[in-house]
């Protein structure tokens, strides 16, 4: 049995096993990865170095709120405060 892989935009998208590739309207999507390990849908693949990666998803940034941010969050919740005083709330 063989071991297939669709390419679709650089990268492994559907890796499946047969006998043969079969009729697809485009093969050159496929490539032959039998014997190579390792190999998971979603890799990133180069065909200059007929090399997969895996897809790093990169960790997300934590920004810390600007002084003009951090002093118009407390503009707006002294606003509610004093709106919720005059209407008789709280």
């Amino acid at each position: 049995m063989k071991k297939f892989v669709q390419i679709v935009d650089n990268a492994a998208y559907w890796i499946f096993e047969a006998e043969e590739l079969p009729p697809y309207p485009n093969p050159e999507d496929f490539l032959d990865i039998t014997g190579r390990e390792g190999i998971e849908e979603g890799f990133l693949y180069n065909s200059e170095a007929d090399e997969f990666t895996a897809h790093i998803i990169p960790e997300p940034v934590e920004t810390q709120p600007t002084i003009e941010e951090k002093i118009l969050a407390e503009n707006q919740y002294q606003t509610m405060l004093l709106e919720l005083n005059s209407s008789g709330g709280a």
